[in-house]
């Protein structure tokens, strides 16, 4: 069975919500490596923690997802 597609928002959204920390923009873009990748943007202070949050969740939705065309 094939991984369900999604679009930039709706990976941005699953993202956003599963992330702890208030004030994080998270933008979706393709990546040749890994299919797409998670940016976020916040504060400084809390940049380097989200980012990582992030990722993780990013790791665990490219199991069951792939960035719509």
């Amino acid at each position: 069975m094939g991984k369900e597609e999604k679009t930039e928002a709706e990976l941005e959204e699953m993202i956003a919500q599963r992330l702890v920390v208030g004030g994080v923009y998270v933008s979706v873009r393709r990546d040749a490596l890994l299919g797409w990748r998670p940016m976020v943007i916040t504060a400084p202070k809390h940049a380097t923690y989200a980012q990582q949050l992030a990722d993780e969740v990013a790791t665990e939705l490219r199991k069951k997802f792939v960035l719509k065309d």
